[in-house]
């Protein structure tokens, strides 16, 4: 914990380096005041004290240090890209070989296991994080993880001779806001809420 903690407060200390100006207008955050900063991502609400750094939830306690840090490289990284309109795979992306099997074993496989023989109740979960349907695959919902950085999640059913299956792209324009390492904890996160969604519905 304490590697994510001095990562952490080494983004923080980055932050004043940016003007608030930049900083909202690049990563389509919303500015809130002369001292807060606001971001949506994968349905919930933040706030990034400007220029302090700290990043809160919507009731103002600590967000989680791992979110946290992605909120902070989203804003300091953002270029302000147009989306492109263009789906890619996460091998397609600089670097993404090489955190394949991760990503696999951390966002396809959890989707899979909770939507594979169920795919339109992928599209109850999706709803309540902003999702929107896709005409693609048997079902597939694009959720706005974060402003401008969407992610598409496909689900196949599957027959008597495939097994159901699942792809999870990103618009081509991700490349000017996050990189395969950082992309891949949106992605997870996103995995996460969609099964804790669908958990939630069943306990209900």
């Amino acid at each position: 914990m304490s590697a994510y903690l001095a990562t952490y407060e080494a983004l923080r200390a980055r932050l004043a380096e940016h003007s608030l100006e930049r900083l909202v207008e690049r990563s389509g955050a919303q500015r809130l005041g002369d001292d807060r900063i606001g971001l949506r991502c994968v349905g919930h609400d933040y706030q990034i004290l400007y220029p302090a750094g700290a990043v809160l939830q919507s009731d103002d306690s600590p967000a989680d240090v791992n979110v946290s840090i992605l909120l902070l490289l989203h804003l300091m990284e953002a270029t302000g890209r147009e989306q492109a309109g263009r789906w890619i795979s996460f091998e397609q992306l600089p670097g993404g070989a090489g955190y394949l099997a991760a990503f696999r074993g951390r966002v396809v496989q959890p989707i899979l296991r909770a939507f594979g023989r169920c795919p339109e109740r992928l599209a109850e979960a999706a709803l309540g994080l902003g999702g929107e349907p896709l005409d693609l695959g048997d079902v597939a919902m694009r959720i706005p993880a974060l402003p401008r950085v969407p992610i598409a999640f496909i689900v196949w059913r599957g027959d008597d001779e495939f097994s159901p299956s699942v792809s999870v792209v990103f618009d081509a324009s991700v490349e000017g806001y996050l990189d395969s390492e950082v992309l891949t904890v949106l992605a997870e996160l996103t995995s996460r809420r969609l099964v804790a969604a669908e958990v939630a519905s069943k306990e209900g």
